[in-house]
């Protein structure tokens, strides 16, 4: 991890010192005032180390221009201002505001510290920084259960490293630990699974996202490439047991609740001035639908609807009470 964040930072020194400078930069000056250049072992091991840096800026998108003199020799590197630098970026107030609501969501990420640094440079855009801040918002937004488990697995995707977590099967009354090579994350009628090689089970596995107990950790071990024929976007997913619709009923509080009103089949008052919804749908969509709906919302039947909101729910505390992100190596 140490390695990557050195390289990561070089890179960002080399960006900022071929920009910053009027003239183009000599490889000589670049090796003495970049850190990570200058503790090279030999001429051959910096030349070798600046190739690649080249080429990796080069494949983002990030113009290192190299500048000949008239006899066609290096001078030096450079990158033009008026071909990378951010250009005046024009948002509406809502625009601004989603961009910082996606800021604080992905502050608990794997990319928590990119996301920080791009509002900030956004914000130095517009002399009123206040306008950044969501109306209305108050604390941080903070992710389902299924999306903090969707954090760091895609960065151990990125990494390709294996993960452990606590995952809760509809079959099994145990919480059972799994080692997982990720292979691929993808959505299907609005939930998250993750496929991947199950090196407990030394097979192919698909696993839903919202059945992660807790917090996943991405390990330092480099993890096992799937197939070569392998395709995330064709992968058949599937939810066995979950799809069947069912009949439930849940107590609301009065003008609470408005997604779960909205399809409900029945509604009736109860003893204590809340009301009675009667609504069907998949234990997945019902989940989701109470759970979005806070202390608003009591299931009261049946018992594996109760059962999945209340795993939902422990999921989430454990999540955020932990820190989202696992332990990176």
């Amino acid at each position: 991890m140490a390695d990557r964040t050195e390289r990561t930072e070089r890179l960002l020194n080399l960006v900022i010192c071929l920009m910053a400078a009027p003239a183009a930069v000599p490889r000589a000056e670049i090796r003495q005032r970049i850190p990570g250049y200058a503790d090279t072992a030999s001429d051959g091991a910096f030349e070798r180390m600046f190739e690649r840096d080249k080429d990796e800026l080069r494949s983002m998108g990030i113009p290192v221009e190299t500048i000949l003199d008239v006899n066609g020799e290096v001078t030096g590197y450079r990158i033009p201002q008026d071909r990378y630098a951010l250009q005046g970026i024009d948002l509406t107030f809502e625009e601004r505001s989603a961009v910082a609501v996606a800021a604080q969501a992905w502050g608990q990420a794997v990319v928590g510290p990119v996301a920080g640094t791009a509002l900030r440079k956004l914000e130095t855009l517009d002399a009123d920084a206040q306008s950044w801040t969501p109306a209305g918002l108050h604390g941080s937004v903070l992710l389902t259960a299924r999306e903090v488990a969707l954090l760091p697995l895609m960065g151990a995707l990125r990494q390709n490293r294996v993960v452990t977590f606590t995952y809760r099967a509809p079959t099994d009354p145990d919480d059972l630990s799994r080692t997982v090579s990720p292979w691929g994350l993808r959505s299907s009628a609005g939930r998250w699974f993750l496929v991947g090689f199950d090196h407990d089970r030394l097979a192919e596995r698909t696993f839903r996202l919202s059945r992660i107990v807790g917090t996943v950790t991405v390990t330092g071990r480099e993890r096992e490439q799937p197939p070569d024929d392998f395709d995330i976007a064709s992968y058949p997913i599937g939810a066995p047991g979950d799809d069947h619709p069912i009949a439930a009923t849940i107590r609301v509080r009065p003008s609470a609740a408005a997604s779960l009103r909205r399809r409900a089949r029945d509604l009736t008052p109860d003893a204590w001035s809340a009301q009675v919804l009667t609504i069907e749908g998949s234990i997945a969509e019902l989940t989701a639908l109470v759970c979005a709906a806070g202390p608003d919302a009591t299931v009261l039947e049946p018992p594996e609807l109760v059962f999945a909101v209340t795993s939902a729910l422990r999921a989430l505390v454990a999540a955020q009470e932990s820190g989202p992100g696992g332990d990176a190596p």
